[in-house]
C-alpha cells in the first residue's frame, strides 16, 4: 500500500514539474510579452508599452473594478496559420479559494481571428489540433467541452490541469463563427502573482 502511494505521489509530482515547465514555455513560445520571464512589474511595463500594440484599453484596477488590458497586434503571428488579427488580453478575475477567502488571478489570453470561409474554418481547427497534439502530454489531465453548432457560435475548448493547482493553467479554444463572421482561436494562460513574480494559480490544491 505504503508502495502504491508512493508511486501515485510521484506521478503527481512528475506532472507538477512538467506543467510548471510547460507553462512559461507556451508563454514564451507564443505571446510577446512573457509573465514568467523576470519581474511581473517589468513584464506589465513591457506588455503596456508594447509599440507593437494598437488600439489600446487600459482599465486601472479601482476599489469597485478589476484590471482590464485589451490590444491589437500590428504584425505579431506566433501561429502557423496566417491570422486576419491578433489581439492580446490581460484580465483580472475574482476566485474562491474556499468558503471564506477570496482572491483573483490574471486571464493572459491571445486570440487569433480568421475569416468565416472554409479554408479560415479549417486553420483555426488545424491549428487547435496542432497545439491539443503538442501539449497535452504536459499536464497531468484535461477537460474537454464543447458548444453545438445550435447554440449560436460553435466552440471547443480544452482546460488542461495538473495534480497541484486548483484552476487549470492553461486552455485553447476554437470558436464562431461569431456576429462579424469571423473565426476565433484562443490561448489562455491563468497565473497569480507572489512577490512580484507570476506563478500557477491557487497553488497547493490537494488533489481527490
Amino acid at each position: 500500500m505504503r508502495k502504491v502511494c508512493l508511486l501515485s505521489f510521484i506521478l503527481l509530482l512528475v506532472a507538477s514539474t512538467y506543467s510548471q515547465k510547460a507553462v512559461p514555455k507556451i508563454t514564451k513560445t507564443y505571446f510577446r510579452s512573457d509573465p514568467f520571464e523576470g519581474e511581473f512589474s517589468s513584464f506589465m511595463t513591457h506588455l503596456l508599452n508594447d509599440p507593437a500594440i494598437t488600439s489600446k484599453i487600459l482599465e486601472k484596477r479601482t476599489d469597485s473594478t478589476l484590471f482590464f488590458f485589451q490590444g491589437t497586434y500590428k504584425n505579431f503571428n506566433p501561429f502557423f496559420f496566417k491570422p486576419t488579427r491578433v489581439q492580446v488580453v490581460l484580465t483580472e478575475l475574482p476566485v474562491d479559494i474556499d468558503s471564506l477567502a477570496k482572491d483573483t488571478i490574471y486571464n493572459y489570453q491571445l486570440f487569433a481571428y480568421d475569416n468565416d470561409t472554409k479554408d479560415g474554418v479549417q486553420d483555426v481547427k488545424k491549428e487547435f489540433d496542432k497545439l491539443l497534439k503538442r501539449f497535452k502530454g504536459s499536464f497531468l489531465s484535461n477537460q474537454y467541452s464543447e458548444n453545438p453548432a445550435g447554440s449560436g457560435s460553435a466552440g471547443a475548448t480544452y482546460n488542461f490541469f495538473d495534480g497541484y493547482h486548483a484552476i487549470a493553467p492553461f486552455a485553447i479554444t476554437w470558436f464562431g463563427p461569431t456576429e462579424s463572421k469571423e473565426m476565433c482561436l484562443v490561448l489562455t494562460v491563468r497565473l497569480d502573482t507572489r512577490y512580484n513574480e507570476a506563478i500557477l494559480p491557487v497553488p497547493f490544491y490537494a488533489p481527490k
